[in-house]
């Protein structure tokens, strides 16, 4: 069965049912962990934990969260598919959380299943047709604040959109930027534009 491909404004309406608490969900489960931190740094003294492990205590949050939060919800389906926590929202879209870079990219082992769902190709244990996207955070340089969350979409090594909690976005297929972004920070990848490396997103400042 051929895996669906929907654009970023298909996609933002599709979710839009659930965007809101979806973002909350993250939103919170980072606070959360500044909490953790902080009470973790008065009562055993100061660690400076690893980004992997912040990561890692940051995903199980949000795992946390999103159960609670879309257990009785119809049209969601919650679940670990071959190892991989997500949702899949109507069989349209399937969303992964991850720490996100500022290029948008996630820190993932090099895995076969990993390029699979990079490349939205069939993987074993997941549903067949919704669009694979990543749904996460990029922190600041001290992991003290977010800088943003967000949803994106991969095809292979080309970004196709991505999208700041219905703020900022863009959209490989028709430069839709919804602000006045620098198409500098872009490079021509074959037929299509990608991210260039090492540059920082230029994005207007907007209400979370």
């Amino acid at each position: 069965m051929e895996r669906k491909f929907h654009t970023l404004e298909q996609s933002k309406e599709l979710i839009a049912p659930i965007y809101e608490e979806v973002v909350d969900c993250i939103r919170n489960s980072f606070a959360d962990f500044i909490t953790f931190k902080n009470v973790f740094d008065e009562k055993a003294g100061f660690v400076e934990f690893q980004k992997r492990t912040k990561a890692c205590i940051i995903h199980d949050l949000i795992k946390g969260k999103i159960t609670n939060s879309f257990s009785t919800n119809p049209t969601v389906t919650i679940g670990t598919f071959n190892k991989v926590f997500g949702i899949v929202l109507n069989d349209d879209l399937f969303l992964r959380f991850k720490k996100m870079d500022k290029d948008y990219k996630v820190s993932s082992l090099k895995t076969k299943q990993h390029k699979k769902f990079m490349n939205q190709h069939q993987i074993e244990g997941f549903p067949e047709t919704p669009t694979f996207l990543f749904a996460g955070y990029i922190p600041n340089a001290t992991w003290t604040d977010l800088d943003g969350i967000y949803l994106a979409c991969w095809n292979g090594d080309i970004l196709e959109w991505y999208d700041e909690a219905g703020n900022y976005s863009y959209e490989q297929s028709n430069f839709d930027f919804q602000t006045n972004a620098d198409t500098d920070l872009f490079e021509v990848k074959g037929d299509k534009l990608t991210l260039k490396e090492g540059l920082k997103k230029k994005k207007e400042t907007g209400t979370n």
